[in-house]
């Protein structure tokens, strides 16, 4: 029998049935990507009406679409990976931020990709509107804290209790700051989980999201305890290192893209 391959996994007959297949029928497939093969021509046997076998492809019709979709995947990867590798030099002064920010600047080329590749309107959009009120509440948020830290050391014996209401306003407002950018956040993975196929996206936010709250309870820590510096400087790296391990799983395992 001939037909014509649908996808990776479907062959639709002459007959007009779609019969499940497996690449290993393929016979002669050679290493080419199935992926850039939709709508080849096939001549195939089956057995049950269900799944086709022994299958050659007979008059090759290379998906053009489909090698454009593939080559920004594999670009939107490799500039994702490396981004995200990078972020391990941010806790190096100096030269570490520098590299830090060529990383950063990588893994939102790598959104964009993804974004353009998908026709998706609202992914970019998501992240730059998330990267914006990151910044600005960080900013805000930890020159408040150093601002009102100081004070509270200068002024403690006359004004503790309006400064540690102060302070707590401080971090109120960063709690309510990290909630919208979490809200965008959710949408992204979401998003990226929905064009790749993989869970793992909206698993690392989740992840990311457990992050959020430990990093707030290393502030009150600083703020309200003794604890050593050191100490709250590592848990940072630690709650880093959790962040961009499992995020940087989820590209690796990046290799396809759905239209939206």
């Amino acid at each position: 029998m001939q037909g014509k391959i649908l996808s990776t996994q479907l062959i639709i007959g002459d007959d007009g049935k779609r019969y499940e297949y497996d690449k290993n029928d393929v016979i002669n497939l050679d290493g080419k990507d199935l992926a850039l093969l939709t709508g080849s021509q096939v001549d195939f046997v089956s057995f049950d009406e269900r799944a086709a076998k022994s299958i050659y492809i007979i008059n090759e019709n290379v998906n053009v679409s489909s090698i454009l979709s593939a080559d920004r995947i594999s670009s939107a990867r490799a500039n994702a990976l490396l981004g995200l590798g990078l972020q391990i030099f941010n806790f190096i002064p100096y030269i570490g931020q520098i590299i830090a920010i060529v990383g950063f600047v990588l893994y939102s080329m790598a959104i964009y990709s993804v974004s353009k590749a998908t026709a998706s309107k609202s992914l970019f959009k998501n992240y730059i509107i998330a990267l914006i009120i990151s910044f600005f509440g960080f900013f805000l948020v930890f020159i408040l804290a150093i601002i009102f830290g100081m004070s509270m050391g200068m002024l403690a014996n006359h004004w503790g209790v309006l400064i540690g209401a102060s302070m707590m306003a401080v971090l109120l407002l960063g709690a309510m700051l990290a909630l919208i950018v979490s809200i965008y956040g959710y949408k992204i993975h979401a998003e990226l989980a929905g064009l790749s196929g993989s869970s793992l996206f909206l698993r690392t936010f989740w992840i990311y999201a457990v992050s959020v709250l430990l990093c707030f309870v290393f502030i009150i820590l600083v703020v309200f305890t003794n604890i050593i510096i050191s100490v709250v400087f590592a848990g940072f790296i630690i709650v880093w290192i959790i962040v961009l391990v499992p995020l940087f799983v989820a590209w690796w395992r990046f290799k396809k893209l759905e239209k939206r």
